[in-house]
């Protein structure tokens, strides 16, 4: 058996595992997407990454690639899904969150005015605007590790619309006010204009503790990829892309557990090997399994 053999099969072993993952993370409130291109061989084509992230209640990363950036892919991944959605501005998202539960990135928002700051000035002021957002951000998380238990959700949603509130919507008008004077296909003009389009989305995240004011979470995930096909250069060809979505997904998962992968892999391979194929594996999810040994040591 050659070595790519063992890692299909290992694949098919552990797919009943990123199936029930899969399941529960779309009973999240909220979920973190993003994606990233890959070189795929065979068809040559460019493939893509695409990485899902469940809430604190389901704390699984899910990786689904795929032969193309068709709307439909993160269409069919999520359907049924009827949470939020920690998103860019990609179009391929609005059949699932109906623009009402699409959650923007301010991260995504700042790049713009990064981007157009060195051919107009007006653009710091708008970074401004930003880095004060984030200073609110900032205090709420030094007042919940400070406070602790005291410090509750409502605290934080109370500081969000008493202090970021406001400087919103200062920051709305003078998006109105410059886009007058801004040249629509300058980067400045550009950068006025995803604010302002995406806006409803950006400010959505003041009324809920549960939601994230960026993306950054999925950014982070799918680094790691976009770091790494540097070395590993391509996907060698279609039939692969399953498979390595399964290895991808349940390694990350156990990371986001503090686990070691590999000690996980190898319990957790064992395991299935001696079930059926239909046989429960929640014991097997990466916090549960995290938690039966944390008792054991």
């Amino acid at each position: 058996m050659t070595l790519c053999d063992h890692v299909q099969k290992c694949g098919q072993l552990l797919t009943p595992l990123y199936d029930l993952m899969h399941f529960r993370l779309l009973q999240s409130f909220a979920i973190h997407a993003d994606d990233t291109p890959l070189l795929l061989l065979r068809p040559r084509r460019t493939a893509y990454a695409w990485v899902y992230l469940g809430d604190a209640q389901n704390p699984y990363t899910l990786f689904d690639l795929s032969a193309g950036r068709s709307h439909t892919f993160p269409q069919r991944f999520l359907e049924g899904y009827r949470g939020f959605i920690h998103a860019d501005a990609y179009d391929g998202y609005n059949a699932v969150h109906n623009n009402v539960r699409h959650l923007g990135c301010w991260m995504h928002a700042r790049r713009y005015f990064v981007e157009a700051e060195p051919s107009d000035p007006r653009a710091v002021e708008a970074l401004a605007f930003i880095r004060t957002i984030y200073a609110v951000e900032r205090e709420i998380k030094d007042e919940r590790e400070k406070l602790g238990e005291t410090f509750t959700d409502a605290d934080a949603v109370r500081l969000r619309q008493t202090r970021a509130g406001p400087i919103l919507a200062t920051f709305a008008d003078w998006l109105g006010e410059q886009r007058r004077h801004a040249t629509p296909k300058s980067l400045f003009g550009q950068a006025i204009e995803y604010s302002r389009n995406q806006w409803s989305s950006l400010v959505r995240f003041i009324d809920d503790s549960r939601f994230a004011v960026d993306n950054g979470e999925a950014e982070r995930a799918i680094r790691p990829l976009a770091v790494g096909r540097s070395n590993w250069l391509h996907v060698g060809g279609d039939g692969g892309l399953k498979t390595a979505s399964v290895l991808l997904s349940v390694c990350a998962s156990a990371t986001r557990q503090r686990l070691n992968p590999w000690a996980y892999l190898r319990d957790v391979l064992d395991h299935l090997a001696a079930r059926s194929a239909d046989a429960d594996a929640s014991d097997l999810l990466p916090d549960a399994w995290a938690i039966r040994h944390a008792r054991l040591n």
